[in-house]
């Protein structure tokens, strides 16, 4: 039997948890000088007794996800020095869940315009058999779970859609790739929603596809998103895409782009 360590670190993007394993929520939190104490809710649904810690890690933005941030952006991203979080350490049974609480420093009021760190939460190894054809591999799996903790001044974000594209997978299904273009020194958060209203005289719009949780950050000039619309074309209509806030920017729409689509003779 061959013995391997193995460390996953997952970021996490999409309303479902990262794995089973561990289950942490709600996927961002926002400080201001109002709002000065945050709580994320983490839980254990294994059936192992999970030891872990609680941390920081500075990770910059890209067009598609994150990257570790060097040390020229953390002096400048980094909300960590700002705040504090407890617990710092923390076991849980079968079933149990416990409160991460972070806050702003007493006396501290937050700096200009935005920092962003993000709460890592890493939990020790365990041993898990993983099988591959008719030999078994035994590895040590820890497991690492980070949502983002953002630190804002007065102010609020704005963001465009551009590089709008009507693509195809793999399977020749028709998708829609756009580009969330931040427009100021802050991050915008929300749903990004396709939606297409048949030429057809009374017809009514219809949602193709839904992406949730979709973030922009001023410290990158874009972020890139697909969504499947889970047809192979399109009848004659109008395709809609618009960026919708959520969390802090409920009932906003930052940015709406429509298209005519003509199917071909």
């Amino acid at each position: 039997m061959i013995k391997a360590m193995a460390f996953l670190f997952m970021t996490v993007l999409a309303a479902s948890p990262a794995r089973a394993d561990i289950e942490l929520s709600p996927l961002r939190q926002v400080l201001t000088n109002k709002n000065r104490i945050a709580t994320f809710n983490l839980s254990n649904p294994s059936t192992r007794i999970l030891d872990g810690r609680v941390t920081w890690v500075d990770l910059s933005a890209t067009e598609t996800g994150y990257t570790p941030a060097d040390a020229q952006t953390r002096a400048v991203l980094s909300a960590a020095p700002y705040l504090t979080l407890a617990p710092a350490q923390f076991r849980l049974e079968p079933g149990a869940r416990i409160e991460v609480t972070v806050r702003l420093k007493d006396g501290i009021r937050p700096p200009p315009g935005e920092r962003r760190s993000h709460l890592l939460i890493e939990t020790a190894a365990a041993r898990t058999l993983i099988r591959k054809a008719s030999s078994g591999l035994q590895a040590d799996i820890a497991v690492g779970v980070s949502v983002p903790v953002l630190l804002r001044g007065r102010g609020r974000g704005s963001a465009v859609l551009s590089e709008t594209k009507l693509l195809r997978d793999s399977e020749g299904m028709l998708l829609i790739s756009a580009a969330i273009e931040p427009t100021g020194a802050y991050s915008t958060f929300g749903r990004l929603t396709a939606m297409f209203l048949p030429a057809a005289p009374g017809a009514k719009p219809e949602v193709l596809g839904v992406r949730d949780n979709v973030a922009s950050y001023p410290d990158t000039p874009r972020r890139l998103i697909e969504i499947p619309l889970g047809f192979f074309s399109l009848g004659q209509g109008e395709l809609t895409l618009r960026y919708d806030g959520g969390g802090e920017y409920a009932g906003r729409v930052f940015d709406e782009r429509s298209f005519t689509i003509t199917p071909p003779k």
